[in-house]
């Protein structure tokens, strides 16, 4: 007798409802969000603590006059000096350095860890400031001993990335048009080795100012999506225009290719994806000789901002100055054209000029706004798709790109506002999931039913 086989019929009916149930929901997911819950909330520390800079994670007290660090960073150093004072040199070890302290009452001492050799990686200082258990047992209080910490570099365990995560390869540019914008850096934008991060910038901005003078504008469709090395010479042929976002673009590309370590940001927020409350799109640099990211608007020949000190500022310091037009003590450093030539009142162009920033803060004034959502693009260096789809069938990187952003590889937020990113990538994720391991039941019980009908065939 030949077994009953219509609960098998019925399993593989359910896995394939379920699957087919949860890759209508997941379609619906994608085809009704809003580009606004598409960025996920990060910290400060994130964005601009790179591991490039070494992170002290934790401290340890080894006895009551040593310390401890636990160390992480991109490059790891086996040997210290370590000065107290600027003096005193003693010696510790890898990335769990330990020294002496001196813990005299109330007494502010630094201490400086010079990597040996020095050109292994970044020095760390710190200042410590010693309060004993006796102290405070002689007031009455039981409590253990105090250690007051300053340091120069980041503490705290968070999420970080190095540099480089932010650098795109642009492989899909292809080796021709690499290997020309580089013939195009050496022999008219005028790199040379040896160059500072500062010199390269302002050639960069020079030679995009000109060749993009007249190609600002409302972008074609396709502009959208096409790489930026096709997008540069369109807008320098004079067949494409663009807004911020692709002089933006072009420069993350120009700026990488030139040994400039540089993301694409965009500060905006909308509603419906319909009203803009603010939006501007600009690129930020990382400064090697500092350290830092430095805030970077080609579309408005800004090559850099900096403070009273010489630091570069990045988005977010001058997202926070403009909340209290706070900007008296910056600098701009800006390419000096058509733009700012009659603001300035300067005699002639084709220069780069320091100016008060608040000779040409508009924009930020206008965009940093407090409703602003800072949002940093993670490569590749592709337009995020909306309501426009057609660069799927015309651009693998788009497609490819764009579907990792939606479920893998949020780009990160940073602002005054709580943003959906959290909740968002967790539904989309768990209906991403939930359809593959449906899919995966469906195959199995199908192939399941399968060998039971072979197994019960007559021979």
């Amino acid at each position: 007798m030949a077994p009953d086989l219509t609960p098998y019929k019925w399993s593989v009916r359910f896995g394939a409802l379920l699957f087919i149930l949860l890759l209508a929901a997941n379609l619906y997911v994608f085809f009704d969000r809003e580009w606004e819950s598409s960025f996920y909330p990060t910290s400060y520390a994130t964005l601009y603590y790179p591991l490039d800079i070494p992170t002290i994670r934790e401290w340890e007290v080894i006895d009551r006059n040593r310390l401890q660090l636990n160390l992480e960073g991109t490059t790891p150093v086996a040997e210290w000096q370590v000065f107290t004072d600027g003096a005193s040199p003693q010696t510790a070890s890898g990335m769990t350095p330990s020294f002496r302290i001196d813990t005299t009452f109330s007494e502010l001492h630094t201490y400086r860890l010079v990597p040996v050799p020095p050109e292994t990686g970044t020095p760390v200082e710190i200042s410590i400031r010693f309060y004993s258990q006796e102290f405070y047992g002689s007031l009455g209080m039981h409590h253990p001993d105090v250690y007051v910490v300053r340091s120069s570099v980041p503490c705290g365990e968070f999420d970080q990335v190095n540099v480089q995560y932010w650098v795109d390869d642009y492989a899909y540019v292809g080796q021709e048009g690499l290997a020309e914008t580089d013939r195009l850096l050496r022999e008219e934008v005028g790199l040379r080795d040896g160059m500072t991060s500062f010199e390269r910038m302002e050639k960069l901005t020079r030679y995009l100012r000109i060749k993009l003078k007249d190609a600002r504008g409302v972008p074609k469709e396709e502009e959208r999506w096409i790489n930026p090395w096709q997008l540069y010479t369109e807008m320098v042929n004079g067949t494409g225009k663009g807004w911020c976002t692709q002089h933006a673009q072009v420069y993350v590309y120009w700026a990488n290719r030139a040994g400039i370590p540089t993301r694409f940001v965009f500060g905006a927020r909308t509603q419906d994806n319909t009203i803009t409350y603010t939006g501007h799109a600009f690129a930020e640099s990382y400064i090697k000789e500092q350290n830092r990211w430095a805030f970077v608007d080609l579309s408005h020949a800004h090559i850099y901002i900096t403070d009273k000190n010489g630091q570069v500022l990045n988005t977010a310091e001058l997202f926070h100055l403009n909340q209290h037009n706070a900007f008296d003590s910056t600098t701009a450093r800006v390419y000096v054209d058509w733009e700012w030539q009659k603001p300035f009142d300067l005699s002639s162009a084709d220069t780069v000029v320091s100016v008060p920033f608040t000779q040409c803060n508009g924009v930020v004034q206008s965009e940093f706004t407090a409703h602003s959502i800072l949002k940093y693009r993670r490569p590749p260096n592709v337009e995020d798709v909306r309501d426009n789809y057609t660069g799927f069938v015309k651009d693998r990187t788009f497609l490819v790109g764009n579907l990792e952003r939606y479920i893998f590889k949020p780009q990160l937020a940073y602002s005054f506002y709580p943003t959906e990113g959290v909740w968002t990538y967790f539904i989309r994720r768990v209906l991403f999931f939930g359809m593959i391991a449906s899919l995966i039941l469906w195959l199995y019980l199908a192939v399941r039913k399968r060998r039971i009908e072979l197994s019960t065939q007559p021979r």
